[in-house]
């Protein structure tokens, strides 16, 4: 048994002539869209993936980012990759072929990608048998950690990138395992590499991937719900012709205006084509109301006449959330605030168009005559809304004070962009760094830059000694494994002893002012009109988590005290890739909350125009706040690092919550304005809404299914932080909004007429 609840009617009457101006249109529409295929398949066809190194995430008028621009700058570049294997030893003979076939590659390539090209054997046969003239021992222990492991046996090929190669990671990474396969016979999967290039061609690859198999899975498995939940084979092809139209639109802008699409673009197209359709079906339902109401030659552009108003006003809401992520400093996350809000803002009008026009050529139902539209009352939901009736104090009061809690657990959140943590530990990428830590040392780094004025007074020796001295002591702090300089093929400094000692540092700066030139190509010495400047590679690991700017803090604090005044004309800098990814993942959680506060700041007055009241459009965001409120402070709660993909939700999240608070809100005006009780206009609203936005969420979560095995995690978590947010803010805006509208607070609703007030209460 169903019942009837009355809903608002209305009248649209058309002629022949009207009919036929209708259909002309439509078929316009019709070939603008075909029209525009052959670009959007030739984007989609086209479509490659490019993920720029994590270093070039911040902008690049940061001081960090200006520093290492300047050390790339002076030294030539801090890439390199590091190649090793299970069994390669200093014996080994796969190493000396290895390195002779890279070397042999470069020397007949016109443009290089690496510039040199050092193996552990190479290192230790030029300490022991160069000037430096060590013994073993000793030659081991400058080269521990960086090209020997801890057994003094392991070692590995360091390749020296040029600027070309770094832009280049695909060509670097190919060249080298081709190489490796023809030379020694060894395979990739056998092969461990490190890297900076080997990092983005290892999220380029999975970007490629998670392109093939989850886009057209989440467009098939969502079309599969939809068809099911419409129950209309010409419904479900409308509404995917607007989804397809819509994600490919996205795809083209994302080609024609970029590099390439990366792995966090990569949510992109699958975000809008779930949006489209959510979209698509709160349509569904107006013309199924069109059928009724003036029948199938007009339903397509009645129901676009009736939903273009909600639509766009949750399109607008849902692009103003992920706008504001534009506010983010890092470019991968900007770059998806600014793609995704122009594809929901675009994809709007696709989707009216493309309702309105195909409904139009081909109805699904022929209907002759008009015929008033009711609401159909679910019993299922008319219990549960008669329970939140019944019980909306005790409902609201529960709904503040876990809101409160949740919001507590907010100034426990932590971030991360530790890229380890964005692979599944079974990846190649993981697998190869575990090896390579434990065989061969850490692969963090970090320089530190000894710059002298020209005016300095310091000697030639005397800088040496110094950059001997800074070198040793930073060996000694916690965090650091090795490190490398000028000095460490090089001869010890002799002792200022007596006259032959004097003439042994005589000599000593001799041969290192000879030698100024090969140290210069080597990229450990710079020069330039104010002085020069010199380089200490170190290698660095995370120690407990603790961030970077800790580790330079501490070296800062050690280091310093081992340089002459200022007066020397001499001072001290760090930067490098290790630290810039540091500043990046301390960026993630003010982004978060700039992001959210930005789109909040923008969605509320919104609300408060449409409801033409402060305190109105003010509460009606506190059931759109709390889904995220509630979801981020448990993660704070649980101790859950907020990575790449999920800050991007949060705003997402919170323009989708009042896509559904904006149609509720819609309905129960509506039906206030028709002199209806509070409590009645809650009940219409939510028969109203209430079976769209379970659709909605449903078609949401499923396509964003999918999503969740993507190997680059944060595409996993972006997926899985929507598919929990998404079902919380229905419970926000089925359950906390309309106690809201039932209790005492919800007079700020709406102004009642004096003869209507003792109805309403």
């Amino acid at each position: 048994m169903s019942e009837s609840l009355p809903g608002v009617e209305s009248e649209f009457t058309g002629s022949e002539a009207q009919q036929l101006r209708l259909r002309r249109l439509a078929w316009l529409v019709v070939a603008m869209l075909v029209a525009l295929s052959p670009v959007l398949v030739y984007a989609l066809l086209q479509l490659h993936s490019n993920t720029a190194d994590m270093h070039q995430w911040l902008p690049e008028g940061r001081p960090e980012v200006q520093r290492y621009q300047e050390f790339i700058q002076r030294f030539g570049g801090d890439e390199i990759v590091v190649v090793s294997w299970p069994g390669c030893t200093l014996t080994d003979p796969r190493l000396p072929q290895l390195a002779d076939a890279l070397r042999e590659a470069v020397a007949n390539d016109p443009q290089p990608i690496w510039h040199s090209v050092i193996t552990g054997a190479d290192a230790m046969r030029e300490l022991i048998q160069g000037p430096a003239k060590l013994r073993p021992g000793q030659a081991a222990g400058r080269i521990d950690r960086l090209l020997l492991g801890p057994d003094r046996k392991t070692t590995a090929v360091l390749i020296a990138l040029t600027p070309a190669g770094g832009e280049q990671p695909h060509r670097v990474i190919d060249s080298i395992t081709r190489i490796a396969k023809r030379a020694c016979d060894l395979s990739r999967d056998q092969l461990r590499l490190a890297g900076g290039v080997y990092k983005a061609s290892v999220i380029d690859h999975a970007t490629d991937r998670s392109i093939q198999r989850c886009i057209l899975p989440s467009a098939l498995l969502t079309l599969i719900v939809v068809s099911l939940l419409l129950r209309s084979l010409r419904l479900t092809l409308v509404v995917l012709v607007a989804a397809v139209f819509c994600a490919t639109i996205g795809i083209a802008m994302i080609h024609f205006t970029s590099d390439g699409i990366n792995a966090i673009l990569v949510a992109v197209p699958t975000l809008l084509y779930v949006l489209t359709v959510s979209g698509a079906v709160h349509l569904a339902n107006y013309y199924r109301d069109g059928l009724r109401e003036v029948g199938a030659d007009q339903a397509g552009f009645r129901a676009v006449q009736v939903g273009w108003k909600p639509c766009a006003l949750a399109s607008l809401s849902t692009a103003i959330g992920m706008a504001s992520l534009i506010v983010s400093d890092l470019s991968p996350i900007r770059n998806f605030g600014i793609y995704s809000a122009l594809g929901v803002a675009i994809g709007f009008f696709v989707l009216m168009a493309v309702f309105a026009a195909v409904l139009t050529l081909s109805p699904c139902v022929r209907s002759l005559q008009s015929t008033a539209v009711a609401v159909e009352v679910n019993p299922w939901l008319d219990l549960v809304i008669g329970k939140v009736l019944k019980h909306h104090n005790v409902l609201l009061s529960l709904g503040l004070i876990g809101l409160a809690l949740a919001g507590w657990g907010l100034s426990r959140t932590t971030t991360t962009v530790d890229l380890l943590k964005c692979f599944r530990p079974q990846s190649e990428l993981v697998r190869n760094y575990r090896w390579i830590n434990e065989h061969l040392g850490p692969q963090g780094s970090l320089e530190i830059v000894l710059y002298y004025d020209r005016q300095s007074a310091l000697r030639p020796i005397d800088r040496l000694r110094q950059i001997l001295a800074v070198e040793r002591e930073a060996q000694q702090v916690d965090g650091v494994a090795a490190t490398i300089s000028a000095l460490t093929f090089a001869p010890t400094i002799p002792r200022p002893v007596g006259f032959r000692g004097i003439a042994a540092q005589v000599a000593y700066e001799a041969k290192f002012d000879a030698a100024r030139p090969e140290i210069i190509a080597q990229g450990w010495l710079a020069e330039s009109d104010s002085g020069e400047a010199w380089r200490i590679h170190a290698q660095v690991a995370e120690i407990d988590g603790r961030p970077y700017t800790q580790l330079i803090a501490e070296l800062r604090r050690r280091l310093e005290p081992l340089l002459k005044s200022p007066a020397d004309g001499v001072r001290l800098e760090f930067t490098g890739g290790s630290p810039l990814i540091d500043e990046a993942q301390g960026e993630l959680l003010g982004d978060l909350t700039n992001s959210f506060l930005l789109a909040f700041a923008i969605l509320a007055p919104v609300m408060m125009l449409m409801l033409r009241s402060f305190w109105a459009g003010l509460l009606a965001m506190l059931p759109n706040v709390a889904p995220v409120v509630t979801v981020f402070g448990l993660l704070g709660w649980l101790q859950v690092p907020i990575g790449l993909g999920t800050m991007l939700t949060a705003s997402v999240a919170l323009g989708i919550a009042v896509d559904d608070t904006l149609h509720f809100l819609t309905w129960y005006g509506r039906a206030i304005d028709l002199g209806r009780s509070r409590c009645d206009a809650i009940r219409i609203a939510f028969h109203r809404c209430a079976i769209a936005m379970i659709q909605t969420t449903l078609i949401c979560c499923v396509g964003m299914l999918v999503l969740v095995p993507a190997e680059f995690i944060p595409t996993s978590m972006f997926a899985v932080m929507m598919i929990v947010l998404l079902p919380t803010a229905l419970v926000g805006d089925l359950v906390l909004l309309p106690a809201l509208l039932a209790s005492p607070i919800g007079k700020a609703f709406h102004r009642i007429p004096a003869e209507n007030r003792s109805a309403n209460n």
